[in-house]
């Protein structure tokens, strides 16, 4: 009895099964053998938990790191017992953040705060807030939620979930951006048209004629710039929203260039400006619509001519790189400030303002130009050229038969 309580006991520390011997041996006997059955059991079942317990943990673990949301768990001294590699990728950390407070890679007052009114709830929460993380600003929307207090009755654990709404955010202010220079832009014809055409109904009987034929031309000159900012309005939201099809074919871009030079020419002429065309290299075929190609053109060089302080001239080139073919509008007039290069292609983007609007312009052209040439798989950029100019660089994909 005595040996096999001994060997019960060495089984039960090493936690592992004791085997019987059925021809004999101390744990054949009736009592004993029923006690090493019934441990035997006990033994099975601690394994299977055990198995279920690490598949169960195995599991989790994998749905962790295929989510895109950033998943992180603290403890109650903030410090992080589990994160997933989405919240690495966040605060572009390669290390571990395991075992760290959390408000070290979360910097901000509003996330103090948050962390503070929630440390002691037990329901979940959910806010919106600008921080920074990783060296960088960006807006996270970060749901929490406390872990049953029954699963973890030594430590009081916090489940965060964070979401990177950067994006979001942005888009969202370019909504709001684009609404308010929409009713800017629509209030300044408006209201003229509307005060013109209130005083010719009120006062049409005091007024000469000549004034008369004065506020007319003001009404029509601001009906126009109106309907011409309409038109580009439904014209940029079609390209925006790929509901514009292009006719697309494969052209020689100097072919084409050479084929519209004579119409280009008069356009220049009539507002004091000249046309050269440079062509360099052979093969420079590319995959277009000749429609909305000579939009592209015709807006830049109206926009070259818009913004020149007398008379320029302006150069179309052509050159034939490996896998593009790359067509140059160049000027020579006073550049564009190094601040603002980056931004004219935005929608409303005005480097003088009020110029583009005293001149007719409706601070659209330069924003549908790269719509269009996005839409045909090419780039876009402003640069200024030295000795006085400002050359605007389009590449677009290089069209080879076969």
């Amino acid at each position: 009895m005595r040996k096999a309580v001994r060997g019960l006991t060495e089984a039960a520390r090493e936690s592992r099964p004791v085997l019987v011997d059925k021809r004999g041996g101390p744990f054949n006997s009736g009592l004993v053998r029923g006690l090493v059955f019934a441990y035997n059991e006990l033994i099975r079942e601690k394994a299977d938990i055990s198995d279920t317990g690490k598949k169960q943990f195995e599991q989790i673990q994998a749905t962790l790191a295929n989510l895109r949301e950033a998943v992180v768990m603290i403890d109650e001294e903030k410090r992080i017992q589990l994160a997933n590699p989405a919240f690495g990728k966040i605060i572009g950390e390669e290390m571990n953040p395991v075992g760290h407070r959390l408000d070290l890679y979360i910097s901000s007052p509003d996330f103090l705060e948050f962390l503070s009114t929630m440390s002691n709830s037990d329901e979940g929460s959910q806010t919106e807030l600008e921080a920074v993380v990783g060296g960088r600003t960006c807006w996270l929307e970060i749901s929490m939620a406390p872990l049953p207090k029954y699963l973890y009755p030594e430590n009081r654990y916090t489940l965060f979930v964070l979401h990177d709404i950067t994006r979001q955010k942005g888009l969202e202010r370019m909504r709001s951006d684009f609404v308010a220079n929409v009713s800017h832009e629509l209030r300044t014809p408006v209201t003229v048209i509307k005060g013109f055409a209130e005083t010719l109904v009120e006062d049409h009987e005091e007024l000469p004629s000549s004034e008369q034929i004065r506020f007319l031309e003001k009404i029509h000159d601001h009906s126009t710039r109106l309907d011409h900012l309409l038109r580009d309005l439904l014209l940029l939201s079609r390209i925006e929203s790929a509901e514009m099809g292009l006719e697309r074919e494969a052209l020689s871009l100097s072919s084409f260039l050479s084929g519209r030079r004579d119409a280009w020419k008069a356009i220049l002429e009539g507002r004091g400006g000249e046309l050269e065309l440079i062509h360099e290299g052979e093969n420079d075929q590319i995959m277009a619509d000749p429609l909305r190609l000579t939009q592209v053109i015709t807006n830049l060089l109206q926009n070259a001519v818009l913004h020149a302080k007398g008379f320029t001239r302006i150069r179309l080139k052509t050159h034939v790189e490996e896998a593009m073919v790359l067509l140059v509008v160049e000027d020579d007039g006073a550049g564009i400030p190094e601040k603002d290069l980056p931004h004219i292609f935005q929608r409303f983007y005005r480097v003088e303002k009020g110029r583009s609007r005293d001149s007719g312009g409706t601070g659209l052209g330069l924003s549908i130009v790269k719509h269009i040439v996005v839409r045909h798989g090419g780039n876009i950029l402003a640069r200024n050229v030295k000795g006085g100019g400002t050359a605007i660089e389009i590449r677009f994909p290089r069209f080879q038969e076969g």
